[in-house]
């Protein structure tokens, strides 16, 4: 029996502050598929400078995690 996928919400979240400085941050995504999003968005908005990694960067899919268990 297969454990049904569980489907969460992608998304970017765009932050302009009054001085225009950008940033961006994205939940939603694992690994490193969150910079395959924003990495458009970033060159059109120009956003440069620090990266700061959540968690989920660092975790595998589920799809991947299955796949290696044989699910």
């Amino acid at each position: 029996m297969s454990t049904p996928a569980t489907h969460t919400s992608k998304t970017i979240e765009i932050t302009v502050t009054p001085e225009g400085a950008v940033s961006l941050k994205t939940t939603g995504f694992q690994g490193s598929s969150c910079k395959d999003a924003t990495r458009e968005l970033e060159q059109a908005l120009g956003v440069t400078g620090k990266e700061t990694l959540l968690p989920e960067f660092h975790s595998r899919s589920q799809a991947s995690e299955q796949l290696r268990q044989g699910g």
